[in-house]
């Protein structure tokens, strides 16, 4: 499900994996007291308006119509620490933002519901060609090509498959989720057509159908951990990087002279590293063309400019507290303690002061594979019998009868004291709002929680990737496929995504196995939610709401915007008069 928070989103999920702590949020603290009531009123009046929300809500013009040439100009927050999206380190939801025009994913295309068909730009056909053992038969476009003018073939594929299988430890892979059911891919006719057998069925076996890489960057460790560091992977869409100014944090992007496919519009693409604080003011004065907007205080801004057009849709972002267990010296590792926290943090007033203001529905979040709205969804603590609704007196309750009893005004129990941080990135409004109204919602009630504020850069790099924290608090971003994208946030343990220390592996095994090979939906859908009731009685990772996603654009640019699932067309992307 996850977009912004510093720098790094975690796409959840076989397709991205990246989190980001959600960048947004204005208004100060509100005190649960005062604003349980009114949020909660206010709530049910916001769904309805979110479920009111369009699906993609940029303007639409026809090919012939869009105006030849042009230049896009996007913010991003950082460049990344490397460019192979399927390397660990490369799980940057700014990483996948770049590499959109040339061409990742794109053998794929969602339409506004988020089905998907493939793309003949890459796949000719592919299709389940026997289901014991399952069997996918794929057939790639012999026109496509490498940004080096090479074809894309099966052994391409096969390479991939084998670096991300998860059977070589030295690939150092941000996910395996597919990869780790396929038996064998073998080319079969010719270079372009092969099969993928799977040692068990796999529900989303349309993801892995086409090569995200060549060969070359799959074929060793070396290659695959470090090769491209400081150098793009090689493009396979209507786009190729032309320059890298790591210096001055710009990637220039230019038409890739071996696309096959219809010509691009636009001349030129230029992503620029602007920070949270600055990206606003650069967007209304005509610096930049999109504008993520994710605070009231950027809304405003970005509605000074004189040709903007502000879109929103319903979006796949959801924020959370993740609580590391072995954090706050062992106090954490108390699901007590955890469960307290999630009774005594006010999310109603949370979600108001950070989507309040973006003049939004707020909609909070109660299942950790699907979003509210999406198929399958259900409230995954009511289906325990724990609804996590706010009552400090609840919370307050459970601390007592655990044995945390108050030792002047911190808890504390057999010498442990709940004292604890929660560690922000600088400069990042949403995610510092969220976190005050955490740290007084629990100081209220015997805790006594500090923020850290550590660099934006090192946020993942030095404090969540390595779980050096005892709270934080970002943004997970979804897949039209949630449930095998959903799976690693949560299983296993060791998952290069989990950052919670929790291993639920044992009760999780069975569900996480059904979700990846399951083909019933029905049957595939009650173990996701069997999957996420698991998660919740673990009170480790807190979701908070659902944020709309809010673009402004430049008016006159059309096909690229806010979107929640639908795919955007690069050929197409540009401008009207």
């Amino acid at each position: 499900m996850s977009i912004n928070s510093t720098r790094r989103r975690f796409l959840q999920g076989t397709a991205v994996a990246g989190g980001v702590g959600a960048l947004a949020a204005c208004g100060g603290q509100q005190t649960g007291e005062q604003q349980a009531s009114k949020a909660a009123e206010e709530n049910s009046k916001k769904a309805e308006e979110q479920a009111a929300l369009p699906s993609t809500a940029w303007e639409r013009a026809d090919y012939d119509a869009v105006q030849e040439g042009g230049s896009l100009r996007i913010a991003v927050s950082q460049l990344p620490d490397n460019w192979n999206y399927n390397q660990a380190d490369g799980l940057l939801a700014d990483l996948s933002t770049i590499r959109s025009p040339m061409g990742a994913g794109a053998e794929l295309v969602l339409d506004e519901s988020g089905a998907p068909k493939v793309n003949p730009d890459y796949v000719v056909s592919a299709e389940v060609t026997s289901e014991s053992p399952q069997i996918v038969t794929v057939k790639f476009n012999p026109e496509a090509k490498w940004e080096d003018g090479t074809a894309i073939t099966i052994a391409d594929l096969i390479s991939e498959w084998k670096a991300k299988s998860g059977a070589d430890p030295a690939f150092l892979v941000g996910s395996t989720v597919g990869y780790d059911q396929v038996k064998e891919i073998r080319q079969t006719d010719d270079e372009f057509t092969g099969e993928i057998e799977y040692t068990t069925p796999y529900a989303d076996w349309i993801t892995l159908i086409h090569p995200d890489v060549p060969s070359a960057v799959t074929a060793t460790p070396e290659a695959f951990n470090t090769g491209y560091v400081s150098q793009q992977t090689p493009s396979k869409g209507p786009f190729s990087v032309q320059s890298i100014d790591a210096t001055g944090g710009v990637v220039t992007m230019g038409r890739n002279p071996n696309w096959w496919g219809r010509a691009p519009k636009l001349e030129t693409i230029i992503y620029s590293v602007v920070s949270q604080t600055q990206a606003p003011a650069s967007f209304a004065n005509g610096e930049l063309d999109v504008l993520d907007i994710a605070n009231g205080d950027v809304l405003s801004q970005a509605k000074t400019r004189s040709d903007d057009s502000i879109q929103t849709t319903n979006g796949l972002t959801w924020t959370h507290l993740t609580i590391n267990t072995q954090g706050a010296g062992g106090a954490l590792g108390d699901v007590k303690v955890r469960e307290a926290i999630a009774r005594a943090v006010n999310r109603e007033a949370v979600g108001q002061a950070v989507v309040g203001p973006l003049e939004a529905p707020i909609q909070l979040v109660n299942n950790y594979i699907f979003m509210p709205g999406q198929d399958g969804y259900e409230d995954s603590f009511e289906a325990n019998g724990s609804a996590v609704t706010y009552d400090k007196a609840a919370a307050e309750k459970i601390l007592d009868d655990a044995g945390w009893a108050l030792n002047g005004d911190v808890r504390e129990k057999d010498g442990t004291k709940l004292e604890m941080a929660i560690t922000i990135p600088a400069d990042t409004k949403s995610n510092s709002d969220r976190a005050s109204q955490v740290m007084n919602d629990l100081n209220a009630i015997g805790f006594k929680v500090s923020l850290n504020t550590v660099p934006s850069d090192a946020y993942f790099d030095e404090n969540v990737g390595p779980k050096n924290f005892d709270m934080v608090t970002f943004s997970w971003v979804g897949t039209a496929f949630p449930q095998s994208s959903g799976i690693n946030i949560f299983y296993p343990v060791a998952s290069q995504q989990n950052y919670t220390n929790l291993d639920q592996d044992a009760l999780l095994k069975e569900h996480a196995e059904k979700m990846a090979t399951e083909l019933d939906p029905e049957e595939r859908m009650k173990a996701s939610n069997e999957f996420s009731k698991i998660v919740a009685s673990g009170f480790h990772v807190l979701p908070f709401y659902a944020t709309p996603n809010i673009v402004g654009v430049k008016q006159g640019l059309v096909n690229y915007g806010a979107s929640q699932f639908e795919s955007a067309d690069w050929t197409q992307v540009g401008y009207t008069a």
